[in-house]
């Protein structure tokens, strides 16, 4: 069992790292380069949207709408991130705890800062909007993760007792 525990900690840690190193390399890219790859993924929504004349009737509702999928990739980004640091503290304190739920979003918010940091040195601005919004979508995977954590010892602690009475 110990080896288990040891290997899901590895996993998680590693993920986390892997997930944060995507987001800081996203972060670095080139306003020119970051743009293109932003509409690009706009344009391939739009192209299964059933009233994407809708999205496409200007230029300007495009760009708004290939902003709003940046945003929401951000969101995603650190979603996962958010789950990912979840667990693994989770797994680090064996139980729930508030100082694994600070561990969680303290780890989350400096990584949010840290990425909009990054910007600076890639000629974006940084944005204190973006900042929030990552820290909502860890926020967000920590609640899921905290509520599927909640049902499971639950699950276990009705088994046990059936078990035992």
């Amino acid at each position: 069992m110990l080896v288990k525990q040891k290997a899901a900690k590895a996993v998680c840690l590693v993920l986390a790292i892997l997930t944060t190193a995507f987001i800081f390399y996203n972060s670095a890219q080139p306003v020119a380069d970051s743009s293109a790859a932003a509409n690009n993924v706009a344009e391939q929504i739009v192209s299964v949207l059933p009233d994407a004349e809708t999205v496409t009737e200007s230029p300007r509702t495009m760009r708004e709408f290939a902003m709003q999928v940046r945003k929401a990739a951000h969101a995603v980004e650190f979603f996962a991130l958010g789950a990912e640091l979840s667990v693994l503290f989770y797994l680090l304190h064996k139980r729930l705890h508030i100082q694994t739920l600070w561990n969680t979003l303290s780890a989350a918010l400096a990584i949010a800062v840290t990425d909009e940091s990054i910007q600076i040195l890639s000629g974006r601005g940084p944005r204190v909007q973006d900042v929030l919004l990552d820290f909502c979508g860890a926020l967000a995977a920590t609640a899921l993760c905290w509520m599927l954590f909640g049902i499971i010892y639950a699950v276990r602690r009705r088994k046990k007792k059936e078990k035992e009475g």
